[in-house]
């Protein structure tokens, strides 16, 4: 069910139009609602130029919000300490993805993402949102998410570095500050869809657009920001491009890039 490994490309000037952190948070959180949606794995941060000396600062702020949105609710205070850019996180929409478990006891055999939090020769201790803390019998970098599984519950539960394989588990925030191209052959897809007004209409070429995803092993979503559409040169001989008008007939002179992800992902959930 979830072979296709899908990543969408946004321009860190995406929020460029307003210095206002509570509507960027608000701008951020519809993103992070829609890749959860839609089931994304990840989300890639590039810098397409268009908002020069906060290019890198914009896009540090991004991937804090689609980071805190897509860790559980119990590990928030341990990974991200309070600090001025997350002064607004209480307007985001939660998850309620399966990692976002609403029961707070685990049993044997479910999977929870934990906090690691110190470790010693033998192993490594792990908040999974428990009164106390896991162990884990692996030395594993501490102050880090991981993903693991329940093992057993006794005196001491013990957990195993492990994600479930058939059910949704969030998606990867990736933030270059390289350009489009660049940030393209880190994930090096095999079918790029570049989205724009200009590119073809989907329901002109949907059957052979439903074809080429079905094939496809990685699939690369492309979106412009607020002042242009996709500008690099992405062709190469590593991917299959497709330049995709998503919004046929678009009743406003200008469409959101948020706008834009929500009705391109819902079109490409019909396809998965």
């Amino acid at each position: 069910m979830y072979k296709d490994k899908v990543s969408v490309f946004l321009p860190s000037s995406f929020i460029s139009e307003t210095r206002d952190l509570k509507l960027k948070t608000s701008k951020v959180g519809m993103i992070g609602r829609a890749l959860a949606v839609f089931r994304i794995d990840n989300v890639v941060i590039y810098n397409d130029g268009h908002n020069g000396d906060y290019a890198e600062k914009d896009a540090d702020f991004i991937s804090e919000i689609l980071g805190y949105m897509n860790t559980p609710q119990y590990l928030r205070k341990r990974a991200y300490p309070i600090k001025e850019l997350l002064k607004h996180v209480g307007i985001l929409p939660p998850l309620r993805t399966p990692h976002h478990p609403t029961d707070d006891e685990p049993k044997v055999g479910d999977y929870r993402q934990g906090f690691t939090v110190k470790r010693n020769k033998k192993g490594t201790f792990v908040d999974i949102g428990m009164e106390n803390l896991a162990f884990c019998k692996e030395q594993l970098t501490v102050n880090k998410i991981f993903s693991f599984k329940v093992t057993k519950i006794a005196k001491e539960v013990i957990v195993t570095p492990d994600e479930p394989d058939d059910v949704y588990w969030g998606y990867n925030v990736i933030s270059t500050n390289k350009s489009l191209k660049n940030s393209l052959k880190l994930i090096n897809p095999d079918f790029v869809v570049s989205t724009t007004r200009y590119g073809n209409l989907i329901n002109s070429i949907f059957d052979e657009l439903n074809y080429k995803v079905d094939k496809s092993q990685s699939i690369a979503i492309l979106f412009g920001g607020p002042y242009s559409s996709i500008e690099d040169n992405i062709s190469s001989s590593k991917w299959d491009i497709c330049e995709l008008n998503t919004i046929p007939n678009q009743g406003t002179e200008t469409v959101r890039t948020e706008e834009a992800v929500v009705a391109t992902l819902s079109l490409f959930n019909l396809m998965r």
